[in-house]
């Protein structure tokens, strides 16, 4: 079951960066993302195992935005079949909110939020390579990418980026799977950065100041 969103005043990338922000919870698993940047424009794709909040009720949603519709094509499938129309139309509408509250970001909060929504996405990739193939290498290019990408934002983000620091050392020479006594250890650090960077996200889309 599916529908269309449309993205407003966002560019189609900003746009599915607040839309899977918006999906994205603690308890979200990513099961696949593709971004690609062409001549052409955007074209971002992800799909997530999705929990409707205050249920138990777990859905496969997936996002798509291509640059060449003005629009975030937005799929759910599971749960109860009958329920779905309206387990669609509560999603869409979060999503709707949230496009709302970033178009009305000023300039250089957005962009900080911007650059903070992709390390999220970043963080969940490196979640969904620990829990598919725990490759000591695999998981350290990972948290490394969102660690970097975290030092060019900065400010709020320091502490976190000394903590990856520290968690990426011992994975840095090591080869093979990561043993299963340390991946619960990774797993939690990872999901206590998303929180953090989620925090700061909701901060920046939602206080409203004079700044430009």
């Amino acid at each position: 079951m599916s529908t269309e969103i449309p993205i407003g005043e966002l560019s189609p990338s900003l746009a599915f960066g607040a839309a899977y922000f918006c999906i994205s919870s603690i308890g979200t698993r990513l099961t696949n993302i593709a971004e690609t940047y062409t001549e052409e424009g955007f074209f971002g794709t992800a799909t997530v195992s999705f929990r409707m909040p205050s249920t138990e009720v777990r859905l496969e949603v997936t996002l798509l935005v291509d640059s060449k519709t003005p629009t975030i094509q937005l799929d759910i499938s599971g749960g109860d079949e009958e329920k779905r129309p309206d387990y669609l139309n509560e999603i869409s509408q979060r999503i709707t909110q949230t496009l709302e509250q970033f178009s009305s970001v000023p300039g250089v909060k957005l962009s900080h939020a911007s650059k903070a929504v992709v390390v999220e996405r970043k963080i969940d990739e490196a979640l969904n390579q620990l829990l598919t193939d725990p490759d000591h290498r695999k998981v350290y290019v990972q948290v490394a990418d969102a660690r970097e990408r975290l030092i060019r934002i900065g400010g709020e983000f320091q502490p976190a980026t000394l903590e990856m620091g520290a968690i990426l050392e011992p994975l840095a020479d090591k080869t093979g799977p990561i043993p299963e006594e340390n991946r619960e250890e990774l797993a939690l650090n990872l999901l206590r950065w998303k929180k953090q960077i989620k925090k700061v996200v909701n901060q920046l889309t939602t206080e409203t100041d004079d700044e430009d």
